[in-house]
């Protein structure tokens, strides 16, 4: 394996890296004020962190030196190929308990190019804790279906139901919103869509086709929306 200290980055390196980017912004969401998450970049050791969610935990800014973590599981992935890792640390500027995780990320040769590290801090009330996991911040309703044929009746059904209930629809229109709603969710991207739907609402699905043609021309006509060519 290419020493990743004499490893010279791609393009493609750089481009990896940066796709974590958002992945790294939703665990900052998700985990909340109490959970630090570091992307380095291996390109420069001496400046290798590149982005970094809840700095103030660890006192750590953007351009910040790799870690004697970091330095170990590369070494550690050179004789066993293991990509991550979770232990307890602390800090020892002040001594502060963490729980870690470490993960290196590869390029497609294999090579370390980088690593996302959390550290979640355990010096924190239970109050805290609490209100990170459970404050709303953004509710919805996520169908977990064990096939593709219930998660497609688990959307259809709440759906039919409050169009049929909705009197402001008209009897001839219910099954066009009906069709159109299910389509703004991108349900007809999934081939066994059209089949389910036609059976559930006893159309054909060639009608189903004429109002899925429909709405797209539709589209195609509202301002700003290009046609393709």
């Amino acid at each position: 394996m290419i020493g990743v200290l004499h490893k010279i980055f791609t393009e493609d390196d750089r481009v990896i890296l940066r796709s974590q980017i958002p992945f790294i912004d939703c665990l900052g969401a998700m985990f909340g004020d109490n959970c630090e998450i570091v992307l380095h970049s291996f390109e420069n050791l001496h400046s290798s962190v590149i982005h970094i969610i809840n700095g103030h935990i660890t006192d750590r800014k953007i351009g910040a030196p790799v870690t004697n973590i970091a330095l170990e599981k590369l070494s550690e992935f050179k004789k066993t190929n293991e990509k991550w890792d979770v232990y307890f640390s602390n800090a020892s500027k002040d001594n502060k308990a963490f729980k870690s995780s470490s993960t290196l990320i590869t390029n497609k040769d294999n090579i370390p190019i980088g690593m996302i590290c959390m550290n979640y801090s355990l010096d924190v009330s239970l109050h805290s804790l609490m209100k990170n996991f459970f404050e709303p911040v953004n509710r919805k309703n996520e169908s977990f279906s064990q096939d593709v044929n219930n998660l497609i009746t688990s959307h259809l059904e709440p759906i039919r139901n409050n169009v049929y209930t909705n009197s402001e629809i008209s009897s001839k229109n219910k099954v066009q919103e009906i069709i159109k709603q299910l389509n703004d969710i991108d349900l007809f991207e999934l081939p066994i869509t059209n089949k389910i739907v036609s059976h559930e609402l006893g159309i054909s699905s060639a009608t189903i086709y004429k109002h899925l043609r429909s709405l797209k021309k539709n589209k195609e006509k509202e301002p700003g929306v290009v046609k393709p060519i």
